[in-house]
């Protein structure tokens, strides 16, 4: 018997935890940011091209309900990172840093022998742009590192860090680049286990993206039935979205590049691939624009997995998931354990297909302004947020809560904003708060939402002295 038919049959006759131990799976994490859920082919979506994201739900799981735990780029990267949320972390807004005593699964794999490696944006450093994330406890047990702590610099050219600290702007296609990056990466390290995070800066704005994937006609698009009449007819809008999709499609096209670099050097069968976005984009939907909101477009977020042998194909999940989630559920497919202090849930078997754990529902948070300079004027409007309407939250801060059937999101002031029953509402159109018939409803919920809340240290409504201390607005 040779070496690789004994590790098969090993692996097939033990528990996974042990089989674990014989093989240390690799794993490839990609993020997106601001790809919102519904912008796949497989999606439903009637305009946008993704084969390849077909192609790897076919051969994996994609969860059909997952949802950022805090929907800004800074705050939700530290959600994934560390599997806890924003008013546990410290992380409530964007171009602040990371506290030093914040504990990563980056730093759970490099424990275990993993080589682990960072690339693309980081944007938990605090507010230097492009900026160099220096080796040591900034970079929370990322070995080696190739990007910039925050900026979007597509779509000509990129510009990014080496590992020892040289910016180098090539002339290349920001994602290409750092996919580029990533297939060296996984070749040098095929004969050892890798941790390896590609973190993409596309599809956000500035929705543009090369002339090969600038493909969808600005003229020909469909909009979500929750998009205004006044936004289908702006010509700015119109190019936003086609350029948004085109910046999907080439993302599409860059993962199918990855995933043909784990068949060629015979990594795919113990490789665990997992795509998902730091938040999504709201395009449009309901008068509004971009992310921090609490609405579907903003809120919902893809997840996809594979590790061929282990996840079996063609599965769509119904369990309710959120960044949190992320890390326990990664580690446990690895055989690892999750940090002392994690907050999500592991929902590994759920990805394995066995029994689907329970889960309620999800908990979420956003426009984390602190302290008293929420309390006074309306903030100061940012591109990251938007020009439009400030949506039901009233551009202030707030809670949400989401069940397999409904959406309840609370306002600064404890008052309920919106009630959705998004099982047949999905598009959030009609806002049940207040009304008689969802009162007992609604109140079960808010009671679900107060005690969650509650048991996992957030002083919701009331700010933290810590917060008040390091509140700036939300940039890019």
């Amino acid at each position: 018997m040779n070496r690789r038919t004994f590790l098969a049959t090993t692996a097939a006759g033990l528990p996974w935890r042990a089989a674990a131990e014989q093989k240390k799976t690799n794993v490839l994490f990609i993020l997106a940011d601001e790809w919102r859920s519904t912008a796949f082919s497989e999606c439903g979506d009637p305009v946008v091209n993704t084969p390849n994201f077909s192609r790897l739900s076919e051969q994996g799981v994609r969860w059909r309900r997952m949802y950022s735990a805090n929907p800004v780029c800074t705050p939700n990267r530290s959600c994934i990172l560390t599997g806890r949320y924003s008013h546990q972390h410290g992380m409530t807004h964007n171009d602040i840093m990371l506290p030093p005593g914040e504990r990563s699964i980056a730093h759970v794999f490099s424990e275990a022998g993993y080589a682990t490696h960072y690339i693309g944006k980081w944007h938990m450093d605090g507010p230097e742009k492009p900026g160099f994330v220096p080796p040591g406890w900034r970079r929370r047990g990322f070995q080696t590192f190739e990007g910039f702590n925050r900026g979007h610099y597509y779509p000509t050219g990129a510009q990014y860090f080496t590992n020892e600290g040289k910016l180098l702007k090539p002339d290349v296609y920001e994602p290409t680049y750092q996919t580029n990056l990533a297939i060296d990466f996984m070749k040098r390290n095929r004969a050892r286990p890798f941790y390896c995070y590609l973190s993409w800066g596309p599809p956000h704005m500035p929705y543009k993206t090369t002339p090969e994937w600038d493909r969808y006609n600005p003229d020909k698009l469909e909009w979500r039935p929750n998009v205004p009449d006044s936004i289908r007819q702006s010509a700015t809008w119109r190019r936003n979205l086609a350029g948004y999709y085109g910046s999907c499609s080439a993302l599409d096209h860059e993962l199918a590049r990855l995933m043909k670099t784990l068949d060629d050097e015979g990594l795919a069968d113990s490789t665990l691939v997992v795509f998902s976005a730091d938040h999504g984009d709201m395009l449009g939907s309901h008068g509004l624009f971009y992310k921090s909101k609490p609405e579907d477009e903003s809120l919902h977020i893809p997840l996809y997995m594979r590790l061929p042998g282990r996840i079996r194909g063609k599965q769509k999940v119904e369990t309710l998931a959120s960044s949190v989630d992320l890390t326990p559920t990664i580690l446990s497919l690895c055989g690892l354990q999750s940090p002392r202090g994690v907050a999500g849930r592991d929902l590994s078997a759920a990805a394995l297909g066995g029994t689907q754990p329970a889960a309620e529902f999800v908990y979420a948070e956003g426009m984390m302004r602190v302290g008293a300079a929420r309390r006074q004027a309306p903030p100061a409007k940012s591109p990251e947020e938007g020009d439009g309407p400030a949506g039901v939250s009233g551009g202030k801060e707030w809670r949400c809560l989401v069940t397999p059937t409904h959406k309840l999101v609370v306002r600064f002031d404890g008052s309920v904003a919106a009630l959705w029953d998004i099982e047949k509402d999905p598009y959030e159109l009609k806002n049940l708060a207040g009304e008689r018939s969802a009162a007992a409803l609604q109140k079960d919920l808010l009671t679900r939402l107060t005690r969650h809340g509650k048991e996992t240290g957030d002083p919701f409504p009331n700010p933290t002295p810590a917060a008040q201390s390091t509140y700036s607005d939300p940039v890019g």
